[in-house]
């Protein structure tokens, strides 16, 4: 927030110029939602240290769909604690997001034309590398599972299947579609990543990642507040999520007051439907994930996605309701 509110209101090279305005700022986190994503954060990791798993940190953050409103943000388990390396805000930090970046490649698959009925081969696969050599993925249980469908392939997150599809829509046009929807990292270039983009050969921020899922939320439209135009970027998203609802001077001027949001239309309500509808269906899900599992809720329906990087440093969970889009990080900072 500070950082937001320097680039708008710190006019001089005075790097303490905003305190000395007395500025005084009104931020969209809901304090109670606040209170209890830290709450649930410190739970689940002390469970998890309990259960011997090597994890000591996460973070968390949570989006109101229709305003781009940031109502909860955890950076750290605890500021103070330099084991964790706490003052480290994971929430913007560049991390590796796991098989949580397939969505945006079959998305852009299913915009090229492709059906959640389509058909892929989970089968041994060498793909050639430009240096020469072959990149042979294998799937996370470690088995084959033939033909399988897009719906499958997507829902119970099959490697093999998902690096033939970022194959065939090809990496630069994945990529774009994910900087489109909020994406603001992976930005060495278009021809720079490969092929394992799709199964998080790159970094991205949790805060970046959960407004781009905001999006599959929206029936495909970001909502938000317009870039500042020095930090505008071609083929980058336009709009920024919403943390700052009003900003005051020491004499009680108002110097910004947040109304509404604006909107663009990423991709059409038609594809983001069945998108929402691959990543909420259990029965898909089931022979990899299992059933009725945490990634269900009982009263309503919520679309998910996992994602684990190798020796599960980073773990994400992905997901939303019509109403809010939450975002997950448990790890070691």
């Amino acid at each position: 927030v500070l950082d937001q509110v320097k680039n708008e209101f710190n006019t001089t090279d005075d790097p303490y110029s905003i305190w000395r305005q007395g500025l005084t700022i009104y931020t969209t986190l809901d304090v109670e939602l606040q209170k209890y994503a830290e709450q649930v954060a410190r739970e689940q990791v002390a469970d998890l240290i309990v259960q011997e798993k090597n994890a000591s940190n996460a973070a968390v953050v949570a989006m109101k769909n229709d305003t781009g409103e940031i109502l909860a943000m955890v950076g750290s388990l605890d500021y103070n604690d330099e084991e964790i390396d706490g003052q480290v805000n994971v929430a913007t930090a560049q991390r590796q997001p796991g098989s949580s970046f397939k969505p945006y490649v079959y998305l852009t698959a299913i915009q090229q034309g492709q059906a959640p009925s389509s058909m892929i081969l989970d089968v041994p696969t060498a793909f050639p590398q430009s240096d020469g050599t072959y990149y042979r993925p294998e799937n996370y249980d470690r088995q084959y599972h033939g033909p399988v469908s897009f719906r499958n392939a997507l829902a119970r997150s099959y490697n093999i299947p998902a690096i033939k599809v970022m194959d065939q829509v090809g990496v630069a046009n994945a990529l774009r579609m994910a900087h489109r929807m909020g994406i603001n990292g992976l930005d060495r270039g278009l021809n720079y990543y490969g092929l394992n983009l799709v199964l998080g050969g790159g970094e991205v921020s949790l805060l970046d990642h959960t407004y781009a899922y905001s999006v599959f939320a929206n029936q495909g439209v970001q909502v938000g507040e317009p870039v500042l135009p020095n930090e505008e970027r071609t083929g980058f998203r336009s709009l920024n999520p919403v943390s700052v609802l009003q900003v005051r001077d020491s004499d009680g001027n108002t110097l910004k007051k947040y109304e509404a949001p604006e909107a663009e239309r990423i991709f059409s309500a038609e594809v983001a439907y069945v998108m929402a509808d691959i990543m909420s269906d259990d029965l898909a899900r089931a022979p990899a994930f299992g059933a009725n599992t945490d990634l269900t809720l009982p009263d309503r329906k919520v679309a998910a996605k996992t994602g684990t990087t190798n020796g599960f440093k980073d773990n994400w969970t992905m997901g939303f309701t019509p109403d809010l889009t939450v975002g997950v990080w448990v790890g070691n900072t």
